[in-house]
This record gives C-alpha cells, sequence and structure tokens, in this order.
C-alpha cells in the first residue's frame, strides 16, 4: 500500500475510525507505547507533587504577611494612642518602613524556596531514563502519524501530521527494524552501509532517529577556503568505519596508481587527473570546456546549480572558483565521498542520484550537470521522469549540461534520444562520439549536450 492512502481529509462522522489503517503493520493501535504511557504517568506524578508543595508555600507566605501586617499596625494603634497626631504620623511612617522591610525580606526567601523547587523539578525529569522501547515501537513513532496538538489545520487538511518517509521504507521492515535498534538518547551505532542500503532501495528519506551522530575523535578545524578546494583533508576529519575499503586519504589517493578498476579510481587524486577536468580542451567532441559553457550565457547570470552524482566534487570546486554555487549530490558507496566534499568547502547533499523528486523549487535553479550518472543503467521510464523534473527545477532560460551520457548505438537512436528530445529542452549544443575504453569494436556511445529550458 502506498504511504498516501488512507491520508485523513477533514473531520467528519467517520474520523473516529481506529487510527491501525494508518500505522505500519503489527504497530501498536496508539499514539504511543506501554512505557511510554508509564514515563508520562510518573511525570504527572511529579509535577503534580511540584505544585501542590508549591500552592502551599505561596499560600503560607500569604498568610504570614497578612498576619504581621495586621499585628503590627494594631499594635502601632494602641502604642500612640495619648500622642498627638503628628507624633502618630511620624510613628506609623516609622513602623511602616520597618514593616515593608520585613516583607522584602520574607518576599526574597520564599521567591529562593520556590526557585530551587522548579530546578529540582526540571532535574528531576532530566535524570528520568528515556523510555525502553523495541525497535517496532520506535520505528512507529518515526512514522506516525501523530495528531495535531491544536486539531486540524488547512495546511495539512488533516488533524495529524505524517512524516515524510519513502513509501518504500514500509516494503524493507526487516532492515528498517535493524536500522532503529538503537540506543535511544546515545549514540548512534555506525551503520552507514545499511542506511545507504535502504536509501538505494528507494527508502529515502529515512526515517529520522533520536541518537547522536558519531563524530571522529580529535576533528580537526578545516582548510582555509579557497585553498581547501585542492587539498586533501587530514585524516582525522573522518570516522572511518567498517564501511570504507580505505580507512585513511592515503589509501584513497594511492588507489589510482594501484591495478584494478574501481568506481571513481582516480577522483580523491586532487593533484592528478581531477587538476585536469573540465578545464581546457579535452580529448574529443564530447569532452566540454567550463569556461566555454558559461560563456553560452550572459556573464554572471549563472550563478546557482546542482551536479547529479558528482563524486568527490570536482565540478563543483572549478565552478566555486568562478563564483558559482553547485550543490553536489553524493553517496557514500565504500569511501566517505559527503565528507570529502564538505572538507573542500563545498555543499553535499546525501541523495541518491535518481531516488526521487529533486529537492529544490520550481524555476530556480540556472544549471544542473550530470556526468556518467545518467546513463543506460537506468530504466527508461525512471530517465523520463529525471529529465522532467531537471526541466521543473531549471528557471527558464537555465542549462541542463547532460556529460558523457554513455548507450549503446541501437538504444542512441531508438530509447534515448527520443526520450530526451521529447522533454522539450532547446539545444544549444548536441555531440556524440565513440565510447572506446572497451575496445573499439564495443557498440558504446557517448552524448554530451547543452540544454536550455526555454524561455516563455
Amino acid at each position: 500500500m502506498g504511504i498516501m492512502e488512507g491520508y485523513p481529509r477533514k473531520p467528519n462522522t467517520q474520523h473516529n475510525q481506529s487510527q491501525m489503517d494508518a500505522l505500519p503493520a503489527g504497530a501498536s493501535s496508539s499514539h504511543a507505547p506501554p512505557h511510554h504511557h508509564a514515563t508520562a504517568k510518573k511525570r504527572h506524578y511529579y509535577s503534580d507533587r511540584t505544585k501542590i508543595l508549591l500552592l502551599f508555600l505561596l499560600t503560607n507566605s500569604v498568610s504570614i504577611l497578612l498576619s504581621v501586617s495586621f499585628s503590627h499596625v494594631t499594635g502601632l494603634r494602641t502604642a500612640t494612642a495619648g500622642d498627638s497626631p503628628l507624633d502618630f504620623a511620624f510613628g506609623v511612617l516609622s513602623s511602616s518602613q520597618s514593616l515593608a522591610v520585613d516583607l522584602h525580606r520574607r518576599v526574597e526567601a520564599t521567591d529562593a524556596i520556590i526557585k530551587r523547587l522548579i530546578s529540582n523539578s526540571g532535574r528531576m525529569k532530566r535524570d528520568e531514563p528515556p523510555p525502553k522501547l523495541t525497535p517496532e515501537e520506535e520505528l512507529t513513532l518515526a512514522l506516525g502519524p501523530h495528531t495535531l496538538p491544536f486539531g486540524y489545520t488547512p495546511n495539512l487538511d488533516s488533524d495529524k501530521l505524517y512524516p515524510a518517509i519513502g513509501a518504500a521504507c514500509h516494503r524493507h521492515r526487516d532492515e528498517l527494524k535493524k536500522y532503529m535498534a538503537y540506543n535511544l538518547t546515545g549514540d548512534c551505532p555506525s551503520d552507514e552501509a545499511l542506511a545507504e542500503r535502504l536509501m538505494l532501495r528507494g527508502c529515502d528519506p529515512l526515517p529520522r532517529r533520536r541518537c547522536r551522530s558519531r563524530g571522529p575523535t580529535g576533528f580537526p578545524d578545516p582548510t582555509p577556503f579557497p585553498e581547501s578546494l585542492w587539498v586533501i583533508p587530514p585524516d582525522k576529519s573522518v570516522s572511518w568505519g567498517p564501511a570504507y575499503s580505505c580507512k585513511n586519504y592515503s589509501c584513497l589517493v594511492d588507489r589510482a596508481r594501484r591495478p584494478g578498476s574501481h568506481d571513481c579510481k582516480a577522483c580523491f587524486d586532487l593533484a592528478g587527473d581531477e587538476q585536469r577536468r573540465w578545464v581546457g580542451v579535452g580529448g574529443g567532441v564530447v569532452d566540454y570546456d567550463i569556461d566555454t559553457v558559461l560563456a553560452s550565457k550572459p556573464r554572471g547570470t549563472i550563478r546557482i546549480g546542482l551536479d547529479i552524482g558528482g563524486g568527490t566534487g570536482t565540478f563543483a570546486a572549478r565552478m566555486a572558483e568562478r563564483g558559482v554555487t553547485v550543490v553536489t549530490t553524493t553517496l557514500d558507496l565504500g569511501d566517505p565521498f559527503g565528507a570529502f566534499v564538505a572538507s573542500r568547502g563545498l555543499i553535499a547533499l546525501h541523495l541518491g542520484a535518481v531516488a526521487g523528486r529533486l529537492p529544490f523549487f520550481d524555476g530556480t535553479l540556472d544549471i544542473v550537470h550530470s556526468a556518467h550518472v545518467l546513463s543506460r543503467w537506468i530504466p527508461g521510464e525512471v530517465l523520463d521522469a529525471e529529465l522532467y523534473d531537471i526541466y521543473r527545477v531549471l528557471r527558464p532560460g537555465g542549462i541542463f549540461w547532460l556529460d558523457h551520457f554513455f548507450c549503446t548505438g541501437k538504444e542512441l537512436t531508438e530509447v534515448y534520444v527520443p526520450i530526451i528530445e521529447k522533454v522539450g529542452f532547446r539545444k544549444l549544443r548536441w555531440n556524440t562520439g565513440k565510447k572506446v575504453d572497451k575496445g573499439a569494436s564495443a557498440d558504446e556511445w557517448y552524448i554530451s549536450a547543452l540544454l536550455e529550458r526555454p524561455m516563455m
């Protein structure tokens, strides 16, 4: 069942239907687990005791003050009965001053007691152990729904809040239970590989967890910008967990000179091929120069953009050198890509390349770029939707730089060119070239193109 099925509408006569229909299978129909109710009762108990004690203190303080005031005034009249009116007035003023000082001292003492009680009440709540929830109960809390404190709101057209969780999350309950098995209010487990496996299966965004993400011990200050764009960061800027094959940056950099194949094999070697990407004349018609691309639009009008599947962020670094802010989407598939992009002073967005709707407003980006990621491994229907979403986030006149899209010769003419052309981009530049890394006989081709969202 899709996540939006059963979404509650405006309250009506059938609104008291059981909440079980909206909860994940096997979850309790109550809004909170039994342990949560027990903890809530305990908190109410302490709160009631504090209120009673405060009321007792305030009531007695007022009684004392009134009795003291009454006795002073009564004594005053008796003592001054035989005096002249002027002496009587001076006596009243003197006694009133003493009474005011005494009252002020008593109020300060009462105020100190109340503050101490309030402080102790907050400390009792902080010292309470968190409720012991099973992974299933914690998952139920994460997935909701949760009743809104003030009831129905027209903004949601509902009296409940449904967290934004991918529909595929409901199809992987066993892995989700494992993901939600953690120490509440403690440190999050080192399960990055599990999290990204769920994301790649469509569970994106993941449920939020109430734990503190771990950071590396001795985390150093980052290298100042713009020097950071081309500096390998310190190893202590990363927690080298079991999800990473290499345990330091030297290993990742040296991988470029070791035999064997690997995705993004040389992309951590900032002194190697990364220095030559998108600058100068490339090796063929499908290699575009970044300055030539920027020159296709009026100077200064390309300001913000997105790089889909940007690896270690070198495209964003080249754009940053030219005053353009580019967000890089990436995943930590075996290597700390996100941390590396951030260490360069760039923005890393933890998002699968084709996970779903791009998290940007309509018509807001000047440029969208994708190199090697959007290719024949993506089903045609998914690519179709992805291209329309790119069209959506580009402003009128914005550019989509399709960089080294690869496919077979037959797919080029029969599948992918029709998909790309029907979206409605205007072609500023279009080139195809042979992909020769597997030999000249391999029937594989590249497409590189500059596609503009038309001005209306």
